[in-house]
């Protein structure tokens, strides 16, 4: 009973906060706020959003290939079609239960092409790495080209933190808390490893697939078409969110400096709360009041009124129009993979 309460606060507590971030904001709007918003959506271009769905599907059929090349060499060669139903399927159960979807994906695979899960769990592990490391890359330019801007980014984010947010630091309590609870999991797994023979078995079976899997990185042949592949998905990622910047008229100056800045905000904020909700079009949107109304937090901290008519809304409302849009091709394509997986095993079956 307990694990089942755990697991519910552990889908609904991310999703309430993100809806509470909502709330809040949408709340704190004035009429005309309001309104700016939702003339984002009215205005856009959505032509050009296609557009950037359609880089963003390239990015996903590239990353289901260079999936391949990491499953060969454990000697499996699953379908194109396959790899890219379990990724999909992968995103889509991401958005449900946190960190379910690399589980959801290797099961997905092992259930079409009979692919251990601790093999193919661990060779998205190592994928993750590889992505994080592609992420490091990508801030490590944005921070670069926005060097003398840092000081002014950081005290932006505390003022966001403090002032429109106000939120308050996190007790010492809490910290306690999730330090004990982390002791109590490491004395929990060093008592069931030296007294359960079971598990002490089990758990060094799926160590090893799961380093088997990293392996492949450094031993597959096609290590160079991985390196290819790694490098189309990361443009096509920037590239998706540069385009739509182009989709309404508020963001077409936007120079590259921000853009990069707001491509690694909108990616802290589907970390912080899963999915993104409410956080990616905030972090996103603070990004464009700086770089296209820097006059906004140096007058007037606390009014909504910006340069040329823009709002703090409308940027706020560009960041809600950029992640509905994703969140909408990641939840068709997902459902779509879903239908074509169950629809194959009744074939088989």
């Amino acid at each position: 009973m307990k694990k089942k309460i755990f697991n519910i606060l552990k889908i609904l507590l991310p999703v309430l906060i993100g809806f509470y971030i909502c709330w809040y904001f949408w709340n704190s709007f004035d009429e005309k706020a309001k309104a700016s918003f939702i003339d984002v959506f009215k205005d856009a271009n959505y032509f050009i959003l296609f557009i950037s769905l359609l880089i963003g599907l390239i990015s996903h059929l590239s990353r289901a290939y260079r999936w391949k090349y990491m499953l060969r060499p454990l000697g499996f060669e699953p379908s194109l079609k396959n790899s890219y139903n379990a990724i999909m399927i992968g995103y889509i159960a991401n958005m449900v239960v946190p960190r379910m979807g690399e589980a959801s994906r290797a099961a997905v695979l092992k259930g079409t092409d009979d692919v251990p899960f601790d093999q193919g769990f661990g060779t998205i592990v190592a994928e993750r790495v590889i992505d994080v490391l592609c992420l490091g890359i990508v801030a490590g330019i944005a921070i670069l080209i926005n060097f003398d801007n840092m000081e002014d980014l950081l005290l932006l984010a505390e003022r966001t933190n403090e002032e429109n947010i106000n939120a308050e630091p996190s007790t010492p309590w809490f910290k306690y808390i999730v330090f004990g609870l982390m002791g109590l999991a490491a004395v929990g797994f060093a008592f069931l490893y030296f007294t359960k023979p079971k598990f002490k078995e089990k758990f060094l079976g799926f160590v090893k697939g799961f380093t088997d899997g990293i392996k492949t990185i450094f031993t597959m042949k096609d290590r160079w078409g991985y390196l290819l592949h790694t490098v189309i998905i990361w443009i096509c990622y920037v590239t998706m969110f540069w385009i739509t910047f182009y989709a309404w008229e508020g963001t077409e100056d936007m120079p590259i400096d921000g853009i990069l800045s707001a491509f690694i905000a909108g990616t802290i904020g589907f970390i912080i709360v899963q999915g993104g909700i409410g956080t990616y079009p905030l972090m996103v949107g603070v990004v464009l009041t700086f770089f296209l109304a820097p006059e906004w937090l140096i007058d007037d901290p606390t009014t909504l009124e910006l340069n040329d008519g823009k709002t703090m809304p409308a940027h706020i409302g560009f960041g809600a129009l950029v992640w509905a849009t994703q969140t909408l091709l990641i939840v068709f394509l997902g459902l779509l993979s879903l239908g074509m997986v169950q629809v194959n095993k009744k074939r088989l079956n």
